[in-house]
């Protein structure tokens, strides 16, 4: 299987592993790159799996902020014609406003939790959500670990974070006050709707907060619509079970609404 690392846009450290059709995977917060998505590596049995770490995470260098907008001109420079993308929470605002330059490169966007609660805010299961992020964002607690903490009660109430938090963890919590948070990105909602690439809208039935805005962004940009339960924030990390849903969606196939 062939394998490489290089330094891609913006200093974005890039694994690549695997033959065929490529699939640009954008990870959410907390971890980054190829580790983010280790549960997809056996898709590399037949698609080349290109994982950027963005700016901060694993071995890209940490630019002063985390911020959607900036990282999407990175990932835009990464996109070769005819990749399928797929983004998973923050990455996912990443994701849509990289693909919003230029539709017509991207064969397929799977848009994985995301963050982007500005969409749906007005939709009783989001509208708390929305604004508990936001005001978090703009009166964070003092320490590190107590705003992690905090941001993660919001995100996935039901699955606190480790006692001590991993050192990935420890970084992010470094980083997490100089974050932008994606409650306020703006969805392109015009240039992605009318786009003609499918899409694939996952959430993992955890959270009715994530349900709301992951079924706004369905009705709004169009595409399927699939829950996978037991991965809770993160549905990919069902492996095979993500797997084979993005197997068959990226082959054409039919998709049930649970899977």
């Amino acid at each position: 299987m062939d394998e490489k690392q290089y330094n891609g846009p913006g200093g974005m450290v890039v694994d690549e592993r695997g033959d065929g059709p490529r699939i640009v995977f954008v990870h959410g917060g907390g971890i980054g790159g190829a580790m983010a998505w280790q549960a997809q590596w056996p898709l590399a049995d037949e698609w080349r799996l290109v994982m950027p770490a963005r700016p901060g995470y694993g071995k890209s260098p940490w630019p002063g902020s985390e911020d959607f907008e900036r990282d999407a001109a990175y990932v835009a420079q990464l996109l070769e014609p005819g990749d399928h993308v797929v983004a998973h929470s923050y990455g996912a605002a990443v994701a849509m406003l990289a693909v919003a330059r230029d539709c017509a490169r991207v064969a397929s966007l799977t848009l994985i939790e995301s963050g982007t609660s500005a969409i749906a805010k007005d939709d009783p299961r989001v509208t708390a959500f929305h604004y508990a992020a936001l005001g978090l964002a703009a009166h964070p607690p003092a320490e590190d670990e107590a705003y992690l903490r905090a941001l993660f009660r919001i995100l996935e109430p039901t699955q606190p974070l480790p006692e001590p938090l991993p050192p990935p963890l420890r970084v992010f919590a470094s980083h997490l006050r100089h974050f932008r948070s994606p409650s306020e990105a703006v969805v392109p909602e015009r240039e992605l709707s009318v786009a003609h690439m499918p899409k694939l809208h996952v959430s993992g039935g955890h959270s009715a907060a994530y349900e709301g805005i992951t079924d706004a962004l369905a009705v709004r940009l169009g595409g399927e619509r699939v829950v996978i339960e037991g991965g809770g924030h993160a549905p990919q990390h069902t492996g095979e079970r993500f797997n084979a849903v993005l197997r068959r969606f990226l082959s054409g196939g039919s998709l049930s609404a649970n899977a």
